[in-house]
């Protein structure tokens, strides 16, 4: 294994962590109902690990196909626990988990949809091993979906900044914000097939540390 290779499979290893650190901030989420669907996104974030590490130690297609959709599993484990979090920080008495999942159940579809009907397709990784890849509507699908979320995101972020004098609170949710533009940049970059220009897991890693904080900020601001 030459060295791009085994700094790949560090990061993959260090994305992995991270996801670790951001489910002990989803341990403390209530409801218990909730805190559930937080550590079931958690588990599928590290299925998305342990298909990089498959596919990267595998010369062909693995045994078990279902790995490649599991690739895609941060467009819903990061983005579901993404809005949890910014809910968290406003605590707004208006706003209720349910309603809340009402609101993204839209996304959620779109997400689930692509991931369980969509084409996948394996390519060379530009690093090491094999890399799935969506095609056709999927892809396009994908794009549009995690591009309106983004948008969306930003917006009720902008506005909540504006809105909440909390110094921590302000920090947090640009924090978020930040870390959704970066991960929506880079899916971006993905979707439109240009994935060997980001073969490492940083705005992952960016937007695991960010919910993390604003969960922990949350979390202590209501002690």
């Amino acid at each position: 294994m030459d060295a791009l290779a085994a700094w790949y499979l560090f990061w993959v290893g260090v994305a992995a962590g991270v996801a670790l650190l951001a489910m002990t901030a989803y341990a403390g989420v209530s409801p218990l109902w909730l805190r559930g669907v937080l550590l079931a996104s958690g588990a599928v974030v590290m299925s998305r690990y342990v298909s990089m590490v498959v596919y990267a130690t595998n010369p062909g297609p693995p045994a078990w196909e279902w790995w490649s959709r599991c690739w895609f599993g941060t467009s819903v484990g990061l983005t579901l626990p993404g809005v949890v979090a910014l809910d968290q920080l406003v605590r707004h008495p208006a706003m209720t988990p349910k309603k809340l999942l009402t609101w993204f159940s839209p996304f959620l579809a779109a997400y689930a949809a692509v991931l369980a009907l969509g084409t996948v397709a394996l390519a060379p990784d530009p690093i090491i091993g094999m890399r799935p890849h969506l095609v056709g509507w999927a892809r396009v699908v994908l794009g549009l979906t995690h591009t309106g979320f983004v948008a969306g995101f930003l917006w009720v972020g902008i506005f909540l900044v504006r809105k909440l004098p909390v110094r921590r609170i302000q920090v947090a949710l640009l924090g978020l914000m930040a870390a959704f533009v970066y991960l929506g940049l880079d899916g971006i970059v993905e979707s439109v097939g240009w994935w060997y220009f980001r073969p490492f897991l940083f705005s992952d890693i960016t937007a695991l540390v960010a919910i993390w904080f604003a969960l922990y900020t949350a979390q202590s601001s209501a002690l």
